[in-house]
């Protein structure tokens, strides 16, 4: 029995699929063997593994997805440890050696996973990309090491029962979020694989990404933290007061696309199925009855002191949780605020915001959008730039950009610190096109175009 499987899984990857296979075959380590999954191939993948049928054992599915064609490949494993590898990606030829070594060597270790270059479509290397190190400088996963190249160990993949085979899901990412919060792993800072960048990775499409990721992180709740759900309370704060910052009415009553802007907040919390309560705070009777009329809560006045200019939005909760505690008893475990000047958040914004905060117990979770534009800043001659030399969007760091939708925040926190940001911060990525933030008269036309554009598409799928 070989001490290694590796695993390709290839769906129309055909003419990417001999380099991956000859730098699988030419590793400098002898105790392995060889899976392909070809899932539904319509191109010349069976082709070329014609090439190979004496060399890897061939497993042919009628598509199944890629969920389940790793499923079955591993299955049909015989190793002590799995590799997998995608069929447009290829291996360092030592990866076999020094992973399995590492894991030989560290038995306290269940997953080791390397470093990588990011290639073109020709093969050409791009970028050396170094790893976060999971549990060391990545607390919180927030985004998947890559799954190709990772080794782990068989049996603790049986444990966790495979990956999840459901249409539309990330199964990279809820692999990684189960294995790394019940097993260690570790990362060797060395670029052992190549990863190939081109039109038709399944990662380059981002809304499915982050969609997919949404879904991986609420069923992780429900299956692994359902008890603790019953046992918080979470309440929503919705801040309104009648301040007049575009066109000299209430902002909060404006009509966007014939309902008061208020109202698109208040119906996604109360579609949150995770709130126990949705309050508005006001000192404005007319807003008042309108969230009430949209089924939010205002159980009491916001003090004229707290409608100023300037005032903090932490002052505003702080001063809802003292009239509840007062008045009800009531004392809530996490506080999700909401602002009405961002009505394009979603019900499943708020939700996976919540959901983040359970997963990885932060005293925050912020919404925010990725934003990796050519940053400045003010030098001693002028403009200086933000990193060290122009570099092209895939070869930066990630910058994430506070879009001030959605603030969730424990309570204990909130009162300890009087604000919402505490030591420990998560996000969720919301889109550019759902992060308008209602400042400007432009910013109002652009909510407006893209409210427009979701009926017309609702309209056309129903």
């Amino acid at each position: 029995m070989p001490k290694v499987s590796v695993v390709i899984t290839a769906h129309n990857y055909g003419k990417y699929l001999k380099q991956c296979l000859e730098s699988t075959l030419n590793q400098n380590y002898d105790d392995y063997e060889v899976i392909v999954v070809n899932d539904g191939s319509t191109d010349n993948t069976t082709e070329v593994l014609q090439e190979y049928e004496n060399r890897v054992k061939i497993i042919n599915l009628p598509g199944l997805g890629l969920a389940a064609a790793c499923n079955r490949g591993i299955a049909a494993t015989s190793g002590e440890y799995i590799i997998r590898l995608d069929a447009d990606d290829f291996f360092d030829e030592n990866i076999l050696l020094i992973e399995a070594d590492y894991l030989d060597d560290h038995q306290n270790v269940d997953l080791v996973y390397p470093d990588y270059y990011l290639v073109n479509e020709k093969g050409e290397i791009i970028e050396h990309v170094k790893q976060m190190k999971v549990g060391e400088e990545l607390k919180l996963l927030y985004r998947n090491p890559l799954a190709a190249g990772a080794m782990f160990r068989k049996k603790k993949f049986k444990e966790l029962g495979g990956y999840i085979e459901k249409p539309g899901y990330t199964e990279d990412y809820d692999f990684w979020i189960r294995f790394a919060t019940k097993y260690k792993v570790a990362n060797i800072n060395l670029p052992l694989m190549y990863y190939r960048k081109h039109g038709k990775s399944m990662s380059s499409d981002h809304r499915w990404k982050t969609g997919a990721i949404r879904h991986v992180k609420e069923e992780f709740v429900k299956t692994k933290l359902s008890d603790m759900l019953k046992k918080i309370k979470i309440l929503a704060i919705i801040p309104a007061r009648a301040e007049s910052r575009i066109d000299g009415g209430k902002l909060a009553l404006r009509s966007l696309n014939g309902k008061p802007l208020i109202a698109y907040t208040i119906e996604e919390a109360l579609k949150c199925r995770l709130l126990n309560r949705v309050v508005v705070s006001t000192e404005d009777e007319e807003i008042a009855e309108v969230a009430k009329g949209y089924g939010a809560e205002v159980p009491f006045f916001r003090p004229k002191e707290l409608s100023a200019e300037g005032v903090s939005v932490e002052l505003v909760a702080l001063h809802i949780l003292d009239r509840f505690k007062e008045k009800e008893k009531y004392v809530p475990d996490i506080i999700a605020i909401l602002h009405v000047v961002s009505p394009l958040k979603k019900e499943y914004h708020i939700t996976e915001a919540i959901n983040t905060m359970l997963i990885f117990n932060v005293d925050t979770v912020i919404s925010a959008t990725n934003n990796n534009s050519f940053h400045w800043r003010p030098g001693p001659h002028g403009l200086s730039p933000l990193f060290e030399k122009r570099l092209l969007k895939h070869e930066r760091e990630i910058l994430y950009e506070e879009n001030g939708a959605i603030y969730v925040v424990k309570r204990e926190v909130l009162e300890k610190t009087m604000n919402v940001i505490g030591k420990s911060v998560a996000h969720i990525e919301m889109l550019p096109s759902e992060s308008i933030h209602v400042d400007s008269e432009f910013d109002f036309w652009m909510a407006e175009q893209i409210l427009k554009r979701e009926l017309k598409l609702r309209s056309q799928e129903g």
